[in-house]
C-alpha cells in the first residue's frame, strides 16, 4: 500500500494512518495474504503445476491486483494452451 485509502496520505508502514487515524490493519493483512499466495503460485510454476498455480494466482489477484499475479496468470494460460495443443497433436497422429 502506498497511500491511505481514506485520506490519501503516504503510507508509513504503520497499521493506523498518521493523518486520519484510519485502521489499515485489515488491508495490510489482505495485502500480506495476496503476497504469500503470489509466492506460492510462483513456486507451483517452478514445479510445473500450471493448473494449481493459476488457481492460486487468481485468488491472489482477487485480493490485490499486482503485475506478478497478472504475469503468473498469463504464463499459466499460455502453458495450459500449449499442453492442450500437444495432446491434440498426439491424438491426430
Amino acid at each position: 500500500m502506498e497511500r491511505c485509502p481514506v485520506c490519501r496520505a503516504r503510507f508509513k508502514d504503520e497499521p493506523v494512518c498518521y493523518r486520519c487515524g484510519a485502521d489499515l490493519s485489515v488491508l495490510l493483512a489482505i495485502e500480506s495474504e495476496a503476497t504469500a499466495l503470489e509466492r506460492r503460485a510462483v513456486t507451483l510454476l517452478g514445479a510445473g503445476e500450471w493448473i494449481e498455480a493459476r488457481r492460486i494466482a487468481e485468488r491472489a489477484r482477487a485480493l490485490y491486483s499486482s503485475p506478478l499475479a497478472a504475469a503468473v496468470l498469463d504464463l499459466t494460460h499460455r502453458e495450459l494452451i500449449a499442453s492442450e495443443v500437444q495432446v491434440l497433436e498426439r491424438l491426430l497422429r
